[in-house]
C-alpha cells in the first residue's frame, strides 16, 4: 500500500483533493469503477472499439486505443476521428462498440481475483458503494449480474446518464447527489488516471489499483496506489468508518 497526499498548488495551501486525507480521516462511502476494478476487461474494450472502428472504415489498432480506455465513449473518439465523424456517427459507434464488447463478454472478461468479495465486505462493514462507471448501461447491469453484485451495491451510474463522462467530473457528481452521498466521505476507487482526475475536479479524494494494466507512473497523482481492490479493502480497511 502507498498513500501520498498531492501536491500542494502554492506553498502552504493544500490542494482541495488532498484536504483532510490522513490517517485519522475516514471514508464513509465508496464511488467505485467497473473496468479494471471489478473485472478484467480493459483489453476487451480496446479490442471492440478497434473493431468498431474498422467496421466504419477507421483503422485504429488496439494498442493505441488501450491507453485511452477509461474514458467515456464521445471522449475516447476525440483522440481518433474528427468533428464530423463524431457528430454524425458518434452514437452509432458506440452502440456498435457496447454490442461487439458484450458478444465477447464471456470468452474475454473475467472478474478480477478477490474484488467482488471486497464488495461484499464493504457492505457488511456499513459502507455504501456505488459503481460509478463511464462504461454503457448495459454494461455496467450485465457485469453487476455476472458478478452476482447487483443487490450488494447502493447502485449505480452510467454513460447514459450524462453528459460528459470521464476524465470528466459528471459521473462522480451523480453518483454523490443521487444517493446523497456528499455528508459521507466518499472516496473514488479506480484503476485510470482519468478516474483520479475526474475525482479530484470536485475535491474528492480517489485511490488508484493498479489491476487495470496502468502504469504505475500514470497513477502518480492519486491519494493512495494499491494493487488490486482486495488488496485496498485488506490493508486499507482502517480507511474506512
Amino acid at each position: 500500500m502507498t498513500l501520498r497526499s498531492k501536491r500542494t498548488p502554492s506553498p502552504g495551501k493544500p490542494s482541495k483533493a488532498s484536504r483532510g486525507f490522513f490517517p485519522s480521516a475516514r471514508f464513509g462511502a465508496v464511488l467505485l469503477d467497473l473496468d479494471g476494478c471489478l473485472v478484467d476487461s480493459n483489453d476487451a474494450h480496446a479490442r471492440a472499439w478497434s473493431r468498431t472502428l474498422a467496421r466504419f472504415g477507421h483503422r485504429v489498432a488496439a494498442s493505441r486505443i488501450r491507453r485511452e480506455i477509461g474514458k467515456g465513449g464521445e471522449e475516447l473518439l476525440r483522440d481518433f476521428l474528427g468533428p464530423a465523424d463524431r457528430h454524425f456517427l458518434g452514437k452509432a459507434l458506440g452502440r456498435t462498440q457496447t454490442r461487439f464488447y458484450l458478444e465477447r463478454f464471456a470468452a474475454e472478461v473475467r472478474p478480477i481475483p478477490g474484488a467482488a468479495a471486497a464488495v461484499r465486505g464493504m457492505r457488511r462493514a456499513g459502507v455504501p458503494v456505488v459503481l460509478a462507471s463511464s462504461a454503457a448501461r448495459d454494461v455496467v447491469e450485465r457485469s453487476l449480474d455476472s458478478l452476482r453484485l447487483r443487490d450488494v451495491v447502493t447502485g449505480y451510474t452510467t454513460s447514459d446518464d450524462v453528459e460528459k463522462a470521464k476524465p470528466f467530473d459528471d459521473v462522480f457528481s451523480l453518483a454523490i447527489t443521487r444517493f446523497r452521498l456528499s455528508r459521507a466521505r466518499p472516496v473514488a476507487i479506480g484503476d485510470t488516471p482519468y478516474d483520479v482526475g475526474a475525482a479530484h475536479q470536485i475535491g474528492v479524494p480517489c485511490l488508484a489499483l493498479e489491476s487495470g494494466g496502468f502504469p504505475r507512473r500514470s497513477l502518480a497523482s492519486a491519494d493512495g496506489l494499491f494493487a488490486d481492490l482486495a488488496d485496498l479493502w485488506r490493508r486499507g480497511r482502517g480507511l474506512f468508518e
